[in-house]
Order: structure tokens, then sequence, then C-alpha cells
């Protein structure tokens, strides 16, 4: 009773969302967006032969979700898959991701009860399989409705999204025991889960998919022809700073600069990569470097021909190549840490087996910043006095910098393959129930 009232006020606060958004919808449609809307409505486009139906709300879900569904498909090959995102980059990623693997990719309708029962019978599916926290209470219960299993995998519930749920477990607890399979990526998110009054039995910890999708250590080779792509040398000892936010950038060049001239460094070919998170600060990363009378190249300048290597410090002003720097790279430091945004993701350096530096602010990525340093892959620094010492150690000591960088790509390599177990525990489920 208490849950078909939360749901009765669930449709009545979206319906209302409906009413209020209508002027909108109808705007974007008018501006050019209409097959987005159609989709967003529920009008996706019709699917044969009842696909596997897979959700991850944006970009960074894409790169997570690729190597589980590979393993998917590889338990079930007779079975076509459809994939859902929730914005325009995911749905451009997805395309250069599973371009060749998926049957087709549209964007998610709005979680009204109308626009996911026409979803829901348009594509059809087997399965709908969603993605960490994408708990989406219409689209679940049109499932239910028409028998279509779902289940929640690289499941998180955060301390801080727990505090919003909680108080409407009456909602979540039943819908979610609806679910065939909560995999989570912890034993705190499946303590979180239990805690709304989801059943026992449906919760498992699996492990992070996100090790999966990791690229791995480079060879000597690979190594040296990324080095040569960024005007760098075989000699250079190079620190890549990533995704690095507002306020950053002028820490991280402090230190930078300090421990250049500390004379313990012994160094006379460092080199610093910095590569802003977002591109719209590209131009003010850029009037910093010039303010610090800094010697600079641009990435895009290297793109466009200009081919120099007599310079100190990289902008990496485009799209899409950080990983390559860090690859290229002796040592990276993971940005969004010394401010208090929550910190980007150290696994990405780490498994290349660099030697990882990171802010105070590491609250998004808890799990992976503590076994960091937990197995000694990583130091932690909250200014920058302290990057400053953390980075003249390593930089001047190979054999401590590659034992570091060993330690941080054990950790990654240690909890590879969740993929494979969670894509198994979803195939049996489906197989049990056909059997049914």
């Amino acid at each position: 009773m208490i849950f078909s009232l939360g749901m009765g006020c669930y449709h009545l606060a979206t319906f209302m969302a409906l009413l209020l958004g209508w002027p909108y919808l109808l705007l974007m449609s008018a501006l050019g967006h209409r097959i987005k809307w159609r989709q967003r409505l529920g009008w996706l486009p019709p699917q044969e032969g009842r696909p596997v139906w897979i959700h991850g709300a944006s970009v960074g879900e894409m790169g997570v979700i690729a190597p589980f569904l590979a393993q998917l498909k590889a338990l079930m090959p007779e079975k076509s898959i459809v994939l859902s995102t929730m914005t325009a980059t995911g749905q451009k990623r997805a395309g250069e991701i599973f371009s060749n693997k998926a049957a087709g990719i549209f964007f998610l309708p709005l979680d009204f009860w109308s626009a996911q029962r026409l979803a829901v019978r348009r594509v059809n599916p087997c399965a709908l399989i969603l993605t960490e926290t994408e708990i989406w209470p219409n689209l679940i219960r049109q499932c239910q409705k028409q028998n279509v299993p779902v289940f929640l995998v690289n499941a998180r519930l955060s301390a801080r999204s727990f505090k919003y749920y909680h108080p409407l477990s009456f909602l979540f607890g039943p819908l979610l025991n609806t679910l065939q399979l909560i995999a989570c990526q912890s034993r705190e998110d499946a303590d979180r889960y239990l805690a709304l009054g989801v059943r026992e039995d449906i919760v498992t910890v699996t492990g992070n998919l996100k090790y999966d999708g990791i690229k791995g250590p480079v060879s000597l080779t690979e190594k040296q022809e990324l080095r040569k792509d960024f005007g760098l040398s075989p000699e250079d000892l190079v620190l890549t700073a990533g995704s690095t936010r507002e306020g950053e950038e002028l820490i991280i060049l402090q230190a930078w600069k300090t421990t250049m001239q500390n004379a313990e460094c012994k160094m006379q070919n460092a080199k610093l990569i910095i590569a802003p998170r977002h591109p719209w600060r590209f131009s003010e990363v850029e009037k910093l470097l010039d303010s610090q009378n800094l010697n600079y190249e641009k990435r895009s300048g290297q793109k466009n021909g200009k081919t120099s290597t007599n310079f100190d410090i990289l902008l990496l002003d485009t799209i899409g190549e950080l990983v390559n720097a860090y690859a290229a790279s002796d040592l990276a430091f993971v940005g969004g840490s010394l401010v208090p945004v929550g910190g980007h993701n150290p696994l990405e350096p780490a498994a290349l087996g660099l030697p990882v530096l990171f802010g105070p602010h590491m609250f998004n990525t808890k799990e992976s910043a503590e076994g960091l340093l937990a197995c000694g892959g990583a130091v932690q620094v909250k200014d920058s006095e302290e990057l400053k010492t953390a980075l003249i150690d390593p930089l001047d000591n190979e054999q401590k910098r590659l034992l570091t960088g060993t330690k941080a790509r054990g950790l990654v390599d240690s909890k590879r393959g969740v993929s494979k177990v969670t894509a198994e525990m979803v195939v049996r489920s489906i197989t049990r129930r056909r059997q049914d």
C-alpha cells in the first residue's frame, strides 16, 4: 500500500514536470532536435528478436561497460544488444565504441509512465541492464509489468546519495526488490542498498567494472613513439597533470617551478604536460602560462605542424589524448583533487605503471584513491609545498619511481575480471528465467 502511494506520488511529480516542461520540448523539437526528443518521449526505434537493453548515463559509463558488453555478447551471441544514454556526448561516445557491436543506440526516455510504457513495448527487450545509480522507477515498473528482468550492475550508492534515497526507502526498497540482481562495486555500496530494504539474496559485491576498461601498460617502442608525437625525447622526465580544474594549475605550476630550481632534483630534461579537464578553460590556462613567463607549447600547435621540442611545458588543448599523454609520461598528477571537486580517475595512470599523485579531495574516487595509497602506488598531498616535496623524490630516483609505478599497476591488475563475472551472473539469471 505504501509502495503504491509512493509510486502514485512519483507519477504525479513526473506528470507535473511534463506539464511544466512541455514548452521546452516543443522548442527543442523546433530547433532541430526532433529525433532526440521523440526518443525522450518513448518513440524509440523498434527492435527485432528481443535484444538485451543496456543503459549507461553518459560518456564515462560507455567506456566502463565496453568490456562487460563484450563478455555478454560472447556468452549470448544469438542476442543483439541495444544501448541508451542520457547525453549527446554519451551518444557520440557510444557510436565510437559500439558502432559495430550494438544493434541500436538511442536516448533514454524521460521517466514518465507513458514514455517508458511506449519505449519498453517498442524495444521489447529480453532483459534491461542498468548501470551504477541509473534507477528509474517508471522504467523498472514497466519492465516488471511486461515480464522483462531488470539488472543493476556496477551499482554504487554513495553516502551522499544515500541521504536522499533513505527517506524514500518506502518507494525504492520495494522497487529494487523486483530486480534480479544488484551487483555492487563495494561492500559499502551493498550495505547501503540493504539499508534501503533490498533483499540480501539479490545484492552481491562483484567489484568495479572500470578496472577492465582501463588501458594497460604500453611497450617501450610504443612509449617512444608517443613521446615523439608529443615532441618529447627518450631522455625527458615527464609529469602529466591530468584533468586539472580551476585553481589547480597555479598550485601545480608553483610546485613545478620550485622543484625545477631545487638542486636535489639534478634534472636537465624535465617536462610538464598540463591537461585542463574542460575545453573552455584552455585559453584561461594559456593566459596563466603567459603570465608566469613559462616556456610552453600547445598540443593543437603540434597537430597543426608545429614540431618544436624546445619547451618546458606542453598545454594539452585537445580532446581525447589524456591517456596517451599519461602513457608517454613517467609520473602523473590527477586533477580535481587540490580543490574540492572530488578528484578524477587515478586508475588510468596507475594501470600504465605510473606513480600517482593527487590532492586531499578524492571523495568521488575514494575507493581507488585509498587502494592506491594502501599499496604504495600513490602519494597524497594537501598543497603546493607538499606537491613540491612529493615531486622531487620520484623524479630524481628512478628505482623508487619504477617501484611505485609497479605497485600502482599491480593494484589495477588485481581487480580486473569483474566484467566476466558480472556477465556470467546476468546470463545465468536470464537462462534460468527462460527455463522456468
